[in-house]
């Protein structure tokens, strides 16, 4: 496997394979224009057609697209998936509290209890009091 290095200065030849690997980065390399290409082949011997340089030009813009794509398409996949576990959590909260409001409502009204009595009945968390105390202030 080769790994290319988009950002190689390509005035600067590669230490070890640099007939193989600089076309290579040349022709995959999104940066450099048409023209940049077709004098940069040149110099490495290769028979410029002007429809084969045109074509690899064109591959690597497909690829940068493709890889961009996909890269969209994962952190849409990622974000959906976010948002659902968050949905659900936050459905679990507000489902939380609208019982522990009910529950608090039934025993003031049935067993006559301050709200103080019945939250520390229930042994809910401070920082739930405060959301539930704010029912019965309204």
């Amino acid at each position: 496997m080769i790994y290319l290095n988009q950002k190689h200065d390509t005035t600067k030849k590669y230490p070890k394979h640099d007939e193989v690997l600089m076309p290579l980065v040349v022709f995959l390399n999104n940066r450099i224009d048409y023209q940049g290409k077709k004098e940069i082949i040149k110099g490495y011997g290769f028979k410029e057609t002007e429809r084969e340089v045109k074509e690899m030009c064109d591959y690597a813009n497909y690829l940068e697209r493709k890889a961009r794509n996909e890269g969209i398409s994962q952190g849409i996949s990622q974000g959906i998936s976010q948002g659902i576990s968050q949905g659900i959590n936050q459905g679990k909260k507000i489902e939380r509290k609208e019982k522990n409001i009910e529950h608090v409502r039934k025993l003031m009204e049935r067993l006559q209890m301050s709200f103080k009595e019945a939250v520390s009945l229930l042994e809910i968390p401070e920082k739930e009091i405060k959301e539930i105390e704010k029912y019965f202030q309204s």
